[in-house]
This record gives structure tokens, C-alpha cells and sequence, in this order.
């Protein structure tokens, strides 16, 4: 909503008012019948998400749910939820009565920091190699006070003004995906960074496959985020690790990846560390094509000195991602070999 709407809306309120306000007549009144109204009236989920539009023939969308920095006192920091052990279940109200538990409803609350950035210079160098400019969407609001990579009572908490930024950032997706639906098999990136267990010092690939399945070898397309892909080719394990894969292009940039050719399973770490991995989460999930659809989705986790070097990183990481994308979601690309 724009400030000169805002405000005829605001003028609107007023006259309804001016009734409350002679009775009342302090000025403490009128702060409290005007001001705060006003804020509330004028906050638009729009303004905390940055939408960067992709070309018309494109059918790539990138988000970065975690690099937000805006901390606004209206929202409160996220909290632990209560665990209720006879549903299983966690109450993301702030005055929830059973215990708060980490290992059960942990808020998770600090930035993947310049993971944004590198999303914006992966997405120009696949506008680059493909000729079609990808989709972005970012988040302003800092993961302390919403988390769009959760589902919406553990994202935003109640809080109303978070969760119309959780709507505006969601909504923005949907809009994209449909139109990506009318072009297509497409393809979505979801893009993070880790901290917690730099001593892997490797990129992530997040199709939905649990860790303890990776370490297995048991590969099951159906719980995976990208189904649609998986049934058009003929060797799913070759997708996931092998010749086919994401991880064998960022390899071949330099970068370790799991899983790849090199590290099949998060359990090839070195050392003897059983190597942690993130699978993928909400966004994942739900953008995926595991409940059908023809757009995938892969979340794409990196640690942070590749981060922090976003200018000489990004491009080489875009520049696979862009061989991928023109190999398995094939469209009469411009620079196509």
C-alpha cells in the first residue's frame, strides 16, 4: 500500500473517530486512537520482500528466505515453542505453558549472511550463459523476527505484521510458479548458508533425501523434492550423484559438494566425522514436485568464506547451475549448445 493511500485511508478512520476522540480529549487519546492505527494500517507485506522479476521465457526462480536485516520493534524475536509430548505437536505462541524444548520446537533466529548476494550473481551469470534471466526473491526482515523457511505459526509466530510479510513472500513464489506452470518443467533454487559444522567445509544439495538414506545408497524419487525430473530420466542415482548431477558441475568448479561423484553420502566426509547435511526444508518441500507439479526444487546450502566472496564465487557456481538447468530443463536457449 502506498503512503498516499495509507493516509486516505487513515483520514477515513479519523472521521469515524472524532466522536471517541472529543470524549476521550488527552492527548494521550489521541496517540493511542490515532497513531497506532495508523501504523498498523499502513504496514504492506510487500515492502519486506525484494522481488527481482526474471525474463519472460525463463523457468528458473532462486529465493533467499535467511538474509534479511531488517529488525523491526513491532515484531518480537522468535522464540522456542512449547512441546506438548501427547501430540507431538509445538506451540509457537510466545505465552505458551508446557515446556520449551530446543531439541523439539527450537527458533532457529540468526541470517545466512550474503547468502542474497551470491544468489544475485548466480543469477546473473545463468542470464548470462542461458540468455533468460531467473526469478528472485529475498526477504528483508531479519530470520530473528521471521523465518519464511518454516510453515507459517512457527515463521511468523502470530505476529501479525510477520505474517503478512510470510504471505507476501509466499505469494510472490506462487505468482512466479504459475507462471513457470504454463512454460513447462521449471526449476527452483533455494538458496542458504551454514556455520554450524564448517569443519565439512562443503557445499550442500538438498533434494529432500534424508542423511541416513544418502549414507545407505537408498535413493527413492518418490520423497524427493524433484519427482518431475526424476521421471524423465532414466537413472536416478546418476541424478542425485553421479554423471548427471548438480554436484558433479560444482565439482568441476572446484567446489566439494554432496552428494557428487567424489562424496556420494554425507558420511564421505574426512577425518572420520560423520558429516552433517541439510536435506531441504520448508520451501523445498513445498515448491518441490513432491506433491506433483512440474516445477523442482533443490536447496542449495553454502559455508561461509564462499559467502563472503560472492563476486569471484557466485559466477563459477551460476555457471553450473546454468549447465544443469540447460540440460534437464531444456528450452531453445539463446546461447544453447
Amino acid at each position: 500500500m502506498k503512503h498516499s493511500s495509507c493516509l486516505t485511508q487513515f483520514y477515513r478512520r479519523f472521521s469515524t473517530k472524532k466522536r471517541c476522540l472529543q470524549i476521550m480529549g488527552t492527548s494521550l487519546g489521541v496517540l493511542l486512537a490515532l497513531c497506532l492505527p495508523l501504523a498498523l494500517l499502513c504496514f504492506n507485506g510487500e515492502d519486506y520482500i525484494d522481488y527481482y522479476p526474471g525474463s519472460s521465457q525463463s523457468n528458473v526462480i532462486l529465493t533467499a528466505p535467511h538474509d534479511g536485516w531488517i529488525k523491526l520493534d513491532s515484531i518480537p524475536v522468535r522464540q522456542k515453542g512449547c512441546y506438548d509430548s501427547e501430540t507431538g505437536q509445538c506451540d509457537w505462541h510466545h505465552d505458551c505453558s508446557n515446556p520449551k524444548i530446543s531439541r523439539k520446537c527450537n527458533a532457529i533466529t540468526h541470517a545466512d549472511l550474503y547468502s542474497s548476494v551470491i544468489a544475485k550473481q548466480m543469477r546473473e551469470t545463468i542470464e548470462e550463459v542461458t540468455g533468460e534471466m531467473p526469478h528472485l526473491v529475498v526477504s528483508k526482515l531479519h530470520r530473528s523476527r521471521l523465518d519464511p523457511n518454516r510453515f507459517r505459526d512457527d515463521a511468523a509466530q502470530y505476529n501479525e505484521q510477520a505474517g503478512q510479510a510470510y504471505d507476501a513472500f509466499h505469494g510472490k513464489i506462487q505468482q512466479v510458479h504459475d507462471a513457470l506452470a504454463h512454460q513447462g518443467p521449471a526449476v527452483h533454487f533455494d538458496i542458504h548458508g551454514y556455520t554450524s559444522h564448517n569443519a565439512d567445509n562443503w557445499t550442500e544439495l538438498g533434494y529432500n533425501i534424508r542423511r541416513e538414506d544418502l549414507n545407505a545408497g537408498i535413493l527413492d524419487p518418490a520423497v524427493s523434492s524433484i519427482q518431475a525430473l526424476a521421471e524423465r530420466v532414466d537413472n536416478f542415482t546418476s541424478l542425485v550423484s553421479g554423471e548427471e548431477s548438480l554436484g558433479k558441475l560444482f565439482q568441476e568448479e572446484g567446489f566439494r559438494t554432496v552428494p557428487s561423484p567424489t562424496y556420494n553420502r554425507p558420511a564421505d566426509a574426512e577425518e572420520g566425522r560423520p558429516g552433517k547435511y541439510f536435506r531441504g526444508g520448508y520451501i523445498t518441500r513445498k515448491w518441490g514436485s513432491l506433491e506433483g507439479g512440474q516445477i523442482d526444487c533443490v536447496q542449495i546450502e553454502f559455508p561461509q568464506w564462499i559467502r563472503d566472496d560472492s563476486d569471484y564465487y557466485g559466477p563459477k557456481l551460476g555457471r553450473a547451475m546454468a549447465k544443469w538447468v540447460m540440460r534437464h530443463y531444456p528450452k531453445p536457449y539463446v546461447n544453447n549448445q
